[in-house]
């Protein structure tokens, strides 16, 4: 059975790995909502969370005048109203701000009914962070309706990262953190505290949870949330591959483009592709510049999702993209590329690099986190053990060398469609909830 009339909450209605499945699975879902922190089109079930008007008169008017201030490019008073707003129109929350303590000073979601449009059959949450819930309403929520939470990173079983990378603290309770600065930065180390507060809203909470990948599941057993959820299934990111899929137009692209016809195109999407903290762009940059000088084609780098000027050096061309909001114009840049590039410091389950193998794009990524469940080794793309760019280089031309290419692109689109679909993610999703329902019962 079909189940109806689901909210689901995400800090962003469709931007974002998070914010794409979160938006997929709201419309195909009948009656259901999606709370978010940016957009509003109560026509389409997208409702913007609406902290602000729960905010005290000081913190409303100090904002207010603040907004006309910029909006009319008074450059020196909004300084003076920002240091107002975050140290005197809440002190406490400041304070505690200050100190290192993770904000849920949230009041547009303190209550059910200050967000809740309606009463749903489940809450299905996704990412609670950065700054706009207030994670201690999940106990009221799940006296009153079944709550799902999908994972999509760390955050839940930390004292305040997002990805711990290379640290294994969480796993003690955190504290003596080795760096406060991994998004969501906090002031100062206080994630042992952090995380044992998280743990027991968790306790006191009936939550289920899904994750994307194997890894991430294994990684919340192995952590002090292993036993807070009643059960923890696998679901893994589905894409819309009627959306990206292969065209037999590569060479006409590449001219419309302005890139040369006769050469080898990477391409990298992410939100950010310099200052992502998670991805690990000056590796790429160097290993493809190093690449160059042993290949007798043109190399370019396309990264979508940052604007910046382009780099040149000798062979090599990095072309930067602004966020594309166009599917169909981002498929046609997968498209026109030979291999997708993706090395990163941390990333659970990249929807990107499913998105470029259903296009017939090959991948070369490191085998981080969730990454080696996406891929087959040599079939659907090679995975990069190296850290050293001239290794690397030398590893990716080997590997062009060798490899069939069409075979390779054929096998990578019928990888996903197999595996990875969007309508296989909604039919376990599906299952997920009735299996929810037939188990908690109001």
């Amino acid at each position: 059975m079909e189940v109806q009339n689901i909210a689901y909450i995400n800090y962003t209605a469709s931007g974002g790995g998070a914010g794409k499945i979160c938006s997929t699975l709201h419309s195909s879902f009948e009656n259901s909502v999606l709370y978010n922190c940016y957009e509003n089109e109560r026509e389409k079930g997208i409702i913007k969370i609406d902290n602000f008007s729960f905010r005290n008169r000081f913190h409303k008017l100090i904002t207010r005048f603040q907004i006309y201030l910029i909006n009319n490019q008074i450059s020196l008073i909004p300084r003076v109203t920002n240091f107002l707003l975050n140290y005197f129109s809440e002190p406490i929350r400041s304070l505690k701000v200050w100190l290192g303590y993770e904000d849920f000073c949230f009041p547009g979601t303190s209550e059910p009914q200050r967000f809740l449009i309606k009463k749903p059959t489940l809450v299905h949450a996704h990412n609670l962070f950065p700054g706009y819930f207030d994670l201690r309403i999940l106990k009221k929520l799940s006296v009153n309706y079944p709550i799902l939470i999908t994972a999509h990173d760390c955050w839940l079983m930390t004292g305040h990262c997002a990805h711990p990378i290379n640290c294994s603290r969480f796993v003690v309770g955190c504290g003596e953190c080795p760096d406060l600065n991994i998004p969501p930065s906090i002031e100062r180390d206080k994630t042992k505290y952090n995380l044992k507060y998280k743990l027991d809203i968790l306790k006191k909470s009936n939550v289920f949870l899904a994750t994307p990948c194997e890894w991430l599941k294994k990684t919340f057993e192995n952590s002090l949330t292993h036993n807070l959820f009643n059960e923890v299934r696998v679901i893994p990111n589905g894409i819309k591959t009627n959306q990206f899929y292969p065209l037999n137009n590569k060479r006409k692209i590449r001219k419309e483009l302005n890139l040369l016809l006769e050469s080898t195109i990477f391409i990298f999407v992410a939100n950010k592709t310099i200052s992502n903290p998670w991805k690990n762009f000056t590796l790429m940059l160097k290993s493809l510049q190093a690449l160059a000088f042993k290949s007798k084609k043109m190399i370019y780098f396309i990264c979508i999702g940052e604007n910046h000027s382009t780099i040149q050096s000798y062979n090599f061309e990095c072309i930067f993209i602004s966020p594309l909001n166009e599917l169909k114009l981002l498929n046609e840049y997968y498209n026109c590329a030979d291999y997708y590039f993706h090395l990163s410091k941390a990333d659970t389950f990249p929807n990107t690099i499913l998105e470029a193998q259903s296009c017939g794009v090959p991948v070369f990524a490191n085998p981080i986190c969730g990454i080696p469940e996406q891929i087959i080794e040599s079939e659907t793309g090679w995975f990069i053990n190296e850290t050293n760019p001239q290794q690397i280089a030398n590893f990716i031309f080997n590997c062009i060398n060798k490899n069939n290419y069409n075979k390779m692109s054929t096998r990578c689109r019928s990888h996903i469609v197999e595996k990875f679909c969007s309508s296989q993610m909604v039919i376990e999703y599906n299952k997920y909830y009735n299996s929810i329902l037939s188990k908690v019962k109001y």
